[in-house]
């Protein structure tokens, strides 16, 4: 558990670390290792529609619908010690993998690669001239990305949130995966609940299976009482976790996983050493 005077050293922290962090009007939006940067498409559903219908028809492989491994884990811009070798242990067991504070470095497209996965990023910022951000990181190649940022009200870096859609094999259903980096230091909830009504808008008109995870940052009762409210209105189903050791801060869990249209097969939270987080490994069943 993440203590008081250690959530307050790392929000003095945070602005000693403005000249090393700049924000550029666009975002990294990279299928596979092309380190392009590009605009980020849009969550609109006539985008949707379109992306959709063309990829569709060229998607030779999707998710195995009796068994779809999922991990969400906030890699701490991969400053841990033995980081790699935890990411590469989950890659080889999961199909899927939503993570926050990625940075876009050779070592982790190079881990990322020897897995043979694809993987999608929506940039936040640039750290010391690296990408960071939210990362979506599959065994089979998304249909259509998209996502949106939000500035924190009063550091100004901006959160990212990111948006995916994979072919599950043998149907027409197509899986969405919601990855969000929560909105940390506001003096209120208005901004935080703008983040999550922002997300609500992005991915409401999906009827289909979900995924939503991240690092909500949810770590006071009014924040989880906003994402409880995000959650109920997407009639998403949450995680009772037999051993609950996710990262807390102020006695309230920050990284979360719900889903909707799946079943759970089993669900575990991973102590580690190499984040601040620990990391959540579930899996699914479509039904």
């Amino acid at each position: 558990m993440i203590s008081r005077s250690g959530f307050l050293i790392a929000f003095t922290t945070l602005f000693s670390l403005t000249a090393c962090v700049s924000i550029s009007e666009k975002t990294q939006m990279s299928p596979s290792a092309s380190l392009i940067e590009a605009d980020v498409q849009s969550c609109s559903v006539d985008m949707l529609s379109r992306n959709l219908d063309d990829k569709q028809s060229e998607q030779s492989q999707g998710l195995d619908p009796d068994n779809i491994t999922f991990l969400n884990w906030n890699i701490f811009k991969g400053n841990g010690e033995n980081w790699e070798q935890d990411l590469s242990s989950f890659a080889r067991d999961h199909d899927l993998m939503t993570i926050q504070e990625a940075t876009l470095e050779q070592d982790l497209t190079d881990l990322l690669d020897v897995h043979e996965f694809n993987w999608t990023m929506h940039t936040a910022f640039r750290f010391n001239g690296a990408a960071a951000g939210v990362m979506n990181v599959a065994s089979t190649d998304s249909l259509h990305s998209c996502g949106f940022r939000v500035n924190e009200p009063i550091i100004r870096f901006p959160k990212a949130a990111l948006v995916s859609y994979y072919a599950i094999e043998g149907t027409d259903e197509k899986l969405l995966v919601a990855n969000i980096h929560g909105i940390n230091f506001t003096l209120g909830v208005e901004v935080y609940r703008e983040q999550l009504e922002k997300l609500y808008d992005s991915i409401a008109h999906h009827d289909g299976p979900m995924i939503v995870a991240g690092d909500f940052n949810s770590w006071s009762s009014e924040r989880m009482l906003q994402m409880q409210s995000f959650v109920d209105r997407l009639a998403l189903s949450e995680i009772e976790y037999e051993i609950n050791n996710k990262t807390h801060v102020f006695g309230n869990a920050i990284d979360h996983v719900f889903y909707r249209q799946l079943e759970l097969l089993e669900d575990r939270v991973i102590q580690v050493a190499s984040s601040d987080h620990n990391p959540i490994s579930v899996s699914f069943r479509f039904q």
